[in-house]
Order: C-alpha cells, then sequence, then structure tokens
C-alpha cells in the first residue's frame, strides 16, 4: 500500500507470543497480554471464560469500540486469507476456534508469518460479529490509503450509504473496474464495519478512501480538479455513455442513500445527470447494482 494513513489509539502487547488457548489444561490466556497468564482451574461452566482481552476483541463489533482500539475485525476465510496476504502488515492476531481444520489456510497464514490464536467455542461466539461465522477471524489495525485528486480519472462519491452489505459491494465493484478512490460521506456506514469488510470479501484496503466528508466541499474541490459531477435519476435524458470526451476525462459520480437517494444539497451541484435505461418503467435499481452498471458503463466509454 502506498503512503499508509494509519490511526490508532491502543495495543495488547506482542501478539507473536504463543498464547494459544491451551484446550488440555483449560486455561484461558490473553493473545494480547505482554505475560502469559493463565486462569486458576475451575469446572467448565464456572471458568471466566470472558477476560478482558476478550472484551477488548469484542469491542470491535462497535464502531465506538474500534474507534477507542484503532482495530477492526476480518472475519470469514476468503477475508482472511485476502488481509494476509496483502496488507500483512496490519495484522495483530488470527484467531480460529477449536474445529477449524483448513490444513490449506493454516499454511498460508504461517507462510505470512502470522500468528494463529485457538478460542474455544465460547469465545468465538462472543467475539464474532456475525451469527453464523466460518470459525476464523483477524484484528487488524485501522487504516487506508487516500485518494489522488492530481493522478485519479474516476471517484465513487457516496453519500449516506446505511447498509453494510451495500457499501461492501460498492467496494468490490469500484474495485473490479478500475475506480480510482471512494470518497465516504457524512452518514455513510463505516467502512471497518465487519459487515462491510466481508462484504468487500476484504479487499475494500485495495481501494483508496476517505471517510466522513463534508460532500459540498468536497465537490468544489473536485470541480477545481477538472471532475465532471455526475448524478443519477429516472428522470434524467440522457445515459452517462453521452457524455462529451471532456466530460468523461474526469468524472466523479455520486451515488445516493437507498431510499432517499442523494441529499439535494448535494445533487444540485452536479454538472450532468444521468440515468440507466431500463424497460418496463421500473423506477429504480439496487444502489449497488445501479453503481455496478455505472462503473461498467464508464469502463467501456474509456477502453
Amino acid at each position: 500500500m502506498k503512503k499508509i494513513s494509519t490511526t490508532y489509539s491502543k495495543t495488547f502487547g506482542d501478539t507473536r507470543e504463543d498464547l494459544d488457548y491451551d484446550r488440555r489444561e483449560a486455561k484461558s490466556e490473553s493473545p494480547w497480554a505482554s505475560k502469559k497468564k493463565s486462569l486458576p482451574e475451575k469446572s467448565p461452566e464456572k471458568r471466566d471464560e470472558n477476560p478482558p482481552w476478550l472484551k477488548s476483541i469484542s469491542a470491535l463489533t462497535t464502531e465506538k469500540g474500534r474507534e477507542k482500539e484503532g482495530l477492526f475485525l476480518a472475519e470469514g476465510t476468503k477475508v482472511v486469507i485476502e488481509i494476509a496476504e496483502n496488507h500483512r502488515d496490519l495484522v495483530q492476531g488470527i484467531y480460529v476456534d477449536e474445529g477449524f481444520d483448513n490444513d490449506e489456510l493454516r499454511q498460508k497464514i504461517k507462510e505470512a508469518r502470522l500468528r494463529i490464536h485457538t478460542l474455544n467455542a465460547y469465545q468465538m461466539k462472543q467475539a464474532s460479529a456475525l451469527v453464523s461465522g466460518q470459525g476464523i477471524f483477524a484484528v487488524c489495525r485501522l487504516a487506508n490509503e487516500k485518494p489522488n485528486y492530481d493522478t485519479a480519472k474516476i471517484l465513487t462519491l457516496v453519500d449516506a450509504i446505511q447498509d453494510p452489505g451495500n457499501l461492501g459491494a460498492l467496494f468490490r465493484t469500484s474495485i473490479g473496474f478500475g475506480i480510482d478512490g471512494m470518497i465516504l460521506g457524512r452518514g455513510t456506514v463505516d467502512p471497518f464495519n465487519p459487515k462491510v469488510v466481508r462484504g468487500s470479501a476484504g479487499c475494500f484496503l485495495r481501494m483508496p478512501f476517505e471517510m466522513g466528508i463534508d460532500l459540498q466541499e468536497r465537490l468544489s474541490l473536485l470541480r477545481q480538479k477538472g471532475f465532471c459531477i455526475v448524478a443519477t435519476s429516472s428522470h434524467a435524458k440522457k445515459s452517462i455513455t453521452e457524455l462529451t470526451p471532456h466530460q468523461s476525462k474526469k468524472i466523479a459520480l455520486l451515488i445516493g442513500n437507498e431510499g432517499s437517494g442523494t441529499d439535494k444539497r448535494i445533487s444540485d451541484l452536479a454538472d450532468e445527470w444521468v440515468k440507466i435505461p431500463m424497460e418496463n418503467s421500473l423506477e429504480s435499481l439496487n444502489v449497488a447494482v445501479a453503481h455496478g452498471i455505472l462503473c461498467y458503463q464508464i469502463s467501456q466509454m474509456r477502453k
């Protein structure tokens, strides 16, 4: 990654110590502690299975917890592979449940020289943000590369997208069709939300992005940088493929909220309004689907 921008407020010791959960001795050790500590021997029903380090991991399922710890969760087999192979420097530790038997993935993690920590079923359930997980997650530092407005040709601007799955899909289509960066406006779901991370298949970190941005102010800057601001409307008269060659040189594509669309104060600043031609008088498409179609059309225009 280039010029990584990182934010974190707390670390939890050397995660490279061998502090795996010891099933034979029924100990609960903290992978984030600087020293190995085990609980007194107790019966399973009384043993403390929610130690401080586990509470810290569990907190990463909330935005407040992520901001406090400076970390995020990456859950699922494909997500962990993506993070381990492409963003190894961000990984604090990888955690699996006792029944995890994916030897191929274990080997990839070993090749990346990352430590695997084993949790029991209760601990895994407490740490996971998913109702039905795959028994593996990584704890990673918050980090992102910011878009370069001078070299970028196509940007996606996101206004108040609320559904984590939709934002994850926007990241995937942006990467798939060569978008140069994403600008997440205020009110948009946290891109480090575990469901966004999983919805993007973990590849969201490949995409330069900014978050919590005042889009009205940013549009003024983008216009100065030569971008044509494009908004969508079912009432528009032309499609994005009808933009002039000059307009299509640098495009900033506005994508609005799932229910209410783009805020009028923002969309009024657009240079062009475009539509996606459809049959059967369908009023609108899912925001992620619409974004994918527009990205495809732009990619075809640039060939």
